[in-house]
């Protein structure tokens, strides 16, 4: 059962007369600092957002995973490095809330607030095309489905649900920037193989941990990783493309298109061939959080316990 914002009690621990009151409260909160990001101008709503994530962030039940992420990424770090980035990991959750908030407006500003890069070997997107798409809780990431109204297509979008109905609705209407459906991660995969059956694109955010996942290594430990995507573009023989948004100097923007990952010329079946391409995308994801590490968003546990217990 999902737990509220700022307890580590779950929803099923509180009395059903007070979990609603608690979700309006917390919504009504959400719904307010939403309101005030939209109607700042777009530097200081940013700059406003890292704060307030900094500052929540000290309160969060989840800045212990933050940080022990962070210490199996960098090992050799001393502890008061540490502490700096994963405070500024929290106010990159900050800034990605008022990048959201502003969407609409950034997608407006187009033209002046982002850039789309097609890296070499990059294919261009096409509606004739289809591609399984992926990307990584990095910078900017939710920009990264701007992709699809850039080049035409309509890329159903993974997306995690909020524990709270509230505000899932509110983020959900800021999402409509995309155009596009978007796909609950619980049944998702259903709906991603009609997509592509139909000859659709679309869209994953992959580098978090799944229970049910496969073991791939990430940053040298064996971590359970979402193989979903190699899965679907081999087998619905697509491109699998991995897109990574990245933030610039005045509240600009540069979404990154990166050439199709293919699977190695060694790989003797398909199953070889998707680890084979689910260890190229977690590679490099490696090399962009190692470049940006206060701009990884993961507040959940990435590797197993017993990872973890040997970096504690």
């Amino acid at each position: 059962m999902p737990r509220f914002y700022f307890s580590t009690r779950r929803s099923h621990q509180v009395p059903a007369w007070l979990r609603q009151p608690i979700w309006l409260a917390e919504a009504a909160g959400v719904a307010a600092v939403v309101g005030l990001f939209r109607i700042l101008p777009l530097r200081l709503a940013l700059a406003l957002g890292a704060r307030l994530g900094e500052v929540f962030g000290r309160f969060s039940p989840r800045l212990d995973k933050v940080r022990r992420n962070l210490n199996v990424v960098f090992a050799n770090a001393d502890a008061g490095w540490l502490t700096h980035l994963t405070r500024a990991s929290f106010a990159n959750v900050g800034v990605a809330m008022a990048e959201l908030a502003n969407l609409g407006r950034i997608w407006r500003a187009r033209s002046r607030r982002i850039e789309f890069r097609e890296l070499p070997g990059a294919v261009t997107p096409s509606p004739e095309r289809p591609t399984v798409f992926v990307t990584a809780h990095i910078g900017p990431w939710q920009l990264a489905p701007l992709v699809g109204r850039q080049y035409g297509l309509v890329i159903p979008v993974i997306y995690a649900p909020e524990q709270n109905p509230y505000v899932d609705r509110l983020l959900n209407r800021l999402r409509g920037v995309f155009a596009a459906p978007l796909v609950s991660r619980d049944g998702a995969m259903r709906a991603f193989m009609r997509s592509l059956g139909r000859g659709q694109s679309i869209g994953l955010t992959v580098d978090t941990r799944l229970d049910s996942g496969e073991s791939v290594p990430f940053f040298g430990e064996p971590a359970m990783t979402n193989t979903a995507p190699a899965r679907l573009a081999l087998r619905f023989d697509c491109d699998l493309v991995p897109v990574i948004a990245e933030r610039l100097p005045g509240a600009q923007f540069r979404v990154n298109i990166h050439p199709p990952i293919a699977a190695g010329a060694t790989c003797a079946n398909r199953d070889e061939a998707v680890l084979d391409m689910s260890r190229q995308i977690n590679a490099l994801f490696e090399a962009e959080i190692t470049r940006n590490p206060d701009q990884w968003l993961c507040l959940k546990r990435r590797w197993p316990k017993q990872v973890h217990r040997r970096y504690a």
